[in-house]
């Protein structure tokens, strides 16, 4: 994910840095210093120099100024805020090198946004409803931040009270299976196993799982939350050497033969049950927060506009 994330970041600025600023962006317009004396008073004392290089402009800048686009000041502490937002965005850092890609990226944007505004683009609806998805996206991130992310550290204490309160989820099984579509097959070799006959034959004579038939149904050790829930309760009702009826799911009939039920202790589980402790406490104190807000502003719903 991070190495796709970089992909695109990288695509995202490059492409849109080709050949629009430095020399060859004014290559072909007149110098007309009056005016680049009267930008430079508007924009805090420096000009746009047409043919310079943005290592040559920068000469000329005010301390703390890191680029002039029009009326518009791109200042240290701004840049950095937007070089931030974007590394972290994307979860990519940039090289010294890229980073001066990025910054004739950000003036690019800057370049085509000012004159988007000059011909009207910020009164479109379509582009107003986008720029106020978009900066609720960053509003609400800050405030989820402030008001979730930052209360979710989970200490070792919290997951060793967790595993105390929930000894009897840190139990694994091993187990077999047989697997197959039609129930009245199930029902037949359910019977045939109790008669004697060997499960792990009828398994791999029967069995519909392609993985395990060979290995006469066997699974590899599993705990809850990791097969589906039919499956799961069946099996976690079994004895050691006991068979199950057939099981339904969404995969056909299991007939289950539990092998060996072993407990999970703190030390093996520990990491897992920070994790679980910590999406716990997201979801109580996301729910909560949600809650009180839907209480502070109405909401209401056009339910006949989804259908």
């Amino acid at each position: 994910m991070k190495y796709l994330s970089a992909i695109i970041f990288t695509a995202l600025f490059f492409c849109a840095s080709c050949g629009t600023t430095g020399s060859s962006a004014y290559k072909d317009e007149p110098y007309d210093e009056k005016a680049m004396t009267e930008s430079a008073a508007l924009s805090g004392g420096t000009a746009e120099i047409p043919g310079a290089s943005i290592e040559k402009a920068a000469a000329k800048l005010e301390s703390g100024t890191v680029a002039v686009v029009g009326k518009y000041v791109l200042t240290e502490d701004k840049y950095k805020i937007i070089k931030k937002y974007n590394e972290d965005k994307y979860e990519y850092k940039l090289s010294p090198e890229q980073e001066k890609e990025f910054l004739e990226y950000v003036i690019n944007k800057k370049l085509m946004a000012t004159e988007a505004r000059k011909l009207g683009y910020a009164e479109k609806p379509e582009l107003a409803a986008k720029y106020e998805w978009d900066f609720d996206e960053v509003l609400s991130h800050a405030y989820y931040n402030d008001m979730v992310e930052k209360k979710l550290k989970v200490s070792e204490s919290d997951a060793r009270v967790y595993y105390e309160r929930n000894k009897e989820d840190f139990v694994e099984l091993s187990a077999q299976h047989i697997l197959v579509k039609n129930r009245d097959l199930a029902f037949n070799l359910r019977k045939r196993i109790a008669s004697g006959e060997s499960f792990e034959e009828i398994a791999k004579k029967y069995s519909e799982d392609a993985t395990t038939k060979d290995m006469g149904g066997k699974l590899p050790f599993f705990g809850k939350g990791v097969m589906v829930e039919e499956f799961e309760n069946a099996a976690f009702m079994l004895s050691p050497g006991e068979v199950s009826d057939p099981v339904k799911t969404i995969y056909g009939y299991h007939i289950i033969k539990l092998a060996e039920k072993r407990k999970i202790s703190f030390d093996d589980s520990k990491e897992k049950i920070m994790q679980m402790v910590q999406n716990n406490r997201q979801k109580e104190i996301f729910g909560k927060l949600i809650s009180g807000l839907k209480e502070k502003y109405t909401v209401q719903v056009n339910e006949k506009l989804l259908k």
